[in-house]
């Protein structure tokens, strides 16, 4: 991989996910040469980090006002703390890409297409753009099979109902 390529990328963790006490991930590399964010495997395993941490974000976690975690600002703010990021830049740009507004639409993370969509917009923040048209890091596989490791599959049933029907 050439020494400019974004180090999410190099880590094979477009997320940016930094390392937490105690935490082991899926995927995880046995060596971890970054001390700051966790090295993956391979991009699936990045990737199905990003779903599994939006996923307990919205069946888990509360926003600031005690409700689910479930719009585009909602789900940014935690992931991206203004402390340490341009919080309300990154907002407009996921709102942007997703094509939603960033506190008014209800995302439904279990969903794919909002899976894919919130997940390519966090890596193209987090890493800039890629060589893919579209500006993409990654191809179409990979990012389902990240997002098939994480529980997420193209036209399966999602959410609440999918849990009521199992």
């Amino acid at each position: 991989m050439r020494p400019n390529t974004p180090r999410g990328i190099r880590n094979y963790n477009p997320g940016n996910i930094r390392h937490a006490k105690g935490v082991r991930w899926q995927g995880q590399a046995q060596i971890q040469g970054d001390t700051e964010f966790v090295q993956f495997n391979g991009s699936r395993w990045g990737i199905r980090a990003i779903a599994r941490i939006l996923i307990t974000y919205q069946d888990k976690r509360r926003a600031g006002d005690g409700s689910r975690i479930d719009s585009v600002r909602e789900i940014i703010q935690r992931w991206a703390p203004p402390f340490e990021n341009n919080t309300d830049a990154y907002v407009r740009q996921v709102a942007s890409a997703l094509g939603v507004g960033p506190d008014d639409e209800t995302l439904d993370v279990y969903h794919f297409d909002t899976m894919r969509a919130l997940v390519l917009a966090i890596v193209f923040h987090e890493n800039g753009p890629g060589p893919l048209p579209g500006g993409h890091w990654y191809g179409e596989s990979i990012i389902a099979d990240g997002l098939a490791l994480a529980g997420i599959q193209k036209g399966a049933q999602h959410g609440r109902l999918a849990e009521m029907l199992a």
